[in-house]
């Protein structure tokens, strides 16, 4: 049983091509990592200039290249790869081609570990796990995915002190209770003013239409199977 973390570059969040690639082994949930490996692609639509802003990746960059083939699969060395982890994972696992792979998500774990946070990026994780002066120089080549994945490492460790997973099943266990929404974060009783949004349970009990216009209309509970088991729950 053994797993990657894995970090992607893409061409945009819609419908988002991959133009680099990295991930590394870990054998256990408190393992160092192993060797990062980087993959570079040629994409065949432009890249946004809202992601080549954020990971500054240009068209230069990418030239000679070979193209993105349209998904990614673990190469015969992970043949026995059970476990992706990333950091909203879910984006990354739809940009590569949905393997049927389990999904760890650093970003719900954090989430429930933190939840007063005001932000749970890698960035604003990393500010929050070490002192600034050291969090500024590890984020320097942030939103690279080579430096995503030793970011996440990182973060993974960190959480791993504080769920103490017996193994990555059971880890993936805790991932996927923590991916289940307990607090509204849009809409009409979401965050407002400085104030968190409703506890769920409360909503639920409060205003059920309003539950169920969400399951029928709102595309974010549409496409979630997390959101739609904590608003039926």
């Amino acid at each position: 049983m053994s797993a990657i973390v894995l970090d992607t570059e893409t061409t945009s969040v819609d419908s988002p091509e991959v133009i680099e690639l990295a991930y590394a082994t870990m054998e256990t949930p408190s393992s160092n990592l192993g060797d990062t490996m980087l993959l570079r692609y040629q994409p065949t639509v432009p890249i946004a200039l809202g992601a080549m802003a954020t990971h500054n990746i240009i068209p230069e960059d990418l030239e000679g290249c070979d193209p993105w083939p349209g998904s990614w699969a673990p190469p015969a060395e992970l043949s026995s790869l059970d476990y992706i982890v990333g950091h909203n994972v879910d984006f990354d696992w739809r940009a590569i081609g949905e393997p049927k792979i389990r999904r760890i998500c650093t970003l719900a774990l954090a989430r429930k570990a933190f939840p007063s946070l005001d932000s749970h990026t890698l960035g604003a994780l990393t500010y929050h796990q070490y002192p600034a002066p050291m969090a500024r120089r590890m984020l320097k080549d942030a939103h690279s995915a080579a430096a995503d994945v030793d970011l996440c490492h990182k973060l993974l460790l960190m959480l791993f002190g504080i769920f103490r997973p017996r193994d990555w099943n059971h880890l993936w266990e805790i991932s996927e209770q923590a991916r289940v929404p307990t607090v509204m974060s849009f809409g009409k009783y979401g965050p407002k003013d400085g104030q968190p949004g409703m506890p769920i349970a409360q909503m639920r009990k409060q205003d059920p239409g309003y539950v169920r216009w969400l399951l029928n209309n709102a595309d974010i509970v549409k496409g979630c199977p997390y959101w739609q088991k904590a608003l039926t729950a």
